[in-house]
């Protein structure tokens, strides 16, 4: 089989072909050599699959946030031997500070054959070690004066780099039955619950772009396919679903206190395996939010908050009397 990347998707051709070996850059193990800042061409990746073992396994992660020690520890008890032969596709929130994103990515580096990565917004985060994290989209990444994480500058300037390959795309989907794209960002609202739901109710404005569902359209089509399937992270929401044609998966590690209560499905099942040998995996069950939206309509109407979110504003407003 030939697999290739192009920007932040990734295809699996109708039949399979063999290829030679292809050199790659490993990133170096020690965190006190780091890589040279800059950009790294994204080469295409041809696994060689002549018959003598399992065929391709895709796996799926994101929102590692391995600056917690317990996310960190997490990595470095993945399989040293399960995966070598196994693509992982990262859908971003990695780290906060460069040391830990590199090690990170070299532990994923030297656990799989090939990963893939896309960035999340922790990831361009501009903060020290000895910063502490919190929600600081606004004033932790730094941009040039013409664009502005107020407006939608920033989501256009970031979809219009995709138009450099979209030929390639434009080739894959020719010649390719099955596509995964993935990216950190939420492509539509329907893949997060509603405001009413949440603790935190803004969550639903900085989670994504329609940009991003528009670009995903233009490679699956506008009314998707049994074989179209996107990856997200950032919610930290587990979710399995289909909407329009393209199924829809996050796999999150998340942050130890959401594992704690389970609010993105534990960790025993991650990574998850999106596709092997030539099929795609069958739906993530339990799921939570998107099981709850497979049978319950989405009511946009309805401001009354939920009994738990109730719960909580009403503790917080008495500790403060």
């Amino acid at each position: 089989m030939v697999l290739r990347l192009a920007s932040s998707y990734m295809s699996i051709p109708q039949t399979p072909r063999t290829s030679t070996s292809l050199s790659q850059r490993v990133p170096l193990r020690k965190p006190g050599k780091m890589w040279k800042r800059g950009c790294t061409r994204r080469l295409d990746i041809l696994p060689s699959l002549n018959g003598d073992g399992p065929g391709l396994r895709v796996f799926v992660l994101s929102d590692l946030h391995t600056d917690y020690s317990e996310n960190m520890m997490w990595v470095e008890c993945l399989s040293t031997a399960k995966h070598k032969r196994d693509v992982l596709l990262v859908a971003g929130d990695v780290a906060e500070t460069y040391n830990n994103f590199v090690l990170t990515m070299s532990l994923l580096k030297e656990r799989f054959k090939h990963v893939f990565y896309v960035p999340g917004n922790h990831d361009l985060w501009c903060r020290r070690e000895s910063d502490v994290s919190a929600c600081k989209d606004y004033h932790a990444c730094k941009w040039p004066e013409e664009l502005s994480n107020r407006d939608t500058s920033l989501a256009s300037y970031f979809d219009a780099m995709n138009e450099n390959n979209m030929d390639l795309i434009e080739d894959i989907k020719k010649t390719c039955e099955q596509i995964i794209t993935f990216s950190h960002f939420v492509p539509r609202q329907e893949l997060c619950p509603e405001k009413r739901m949440l603790f935190y109710p803004n969550l639903p404005k900085i989670i994504g772009s329609d940009s991003l569902e528009v670009r995903l359209r233009s490679i699956h089509g506008a009314e998707g396919s049994g074989s179209a399937c996107h990856v997200f992270g950032h919610t930290h929401f587990c979710w399995d679903a289909v909407l329009d044609g393209i199924r829809y998966v996050q796999a999150p590690l998340a942050y130890p206190r959401e594992r704690k209560r389970r609010m993105n499905g534990g960790e025993n099942w991650l990574p998850f395996c999106i596709y092997s040998d030539g099929e795609f995996a069958e739906r993530l069950s339990p799921c939570y939010w998107s099981d709850y939206y497979s049978v319950n309509p989405r009511q946009p109407r309805n401001t009354e908050l939920a009994p738990w979110v109730a719960r909580f504003y009403s503790q917080r407003k008495d500790h403060n009397t």
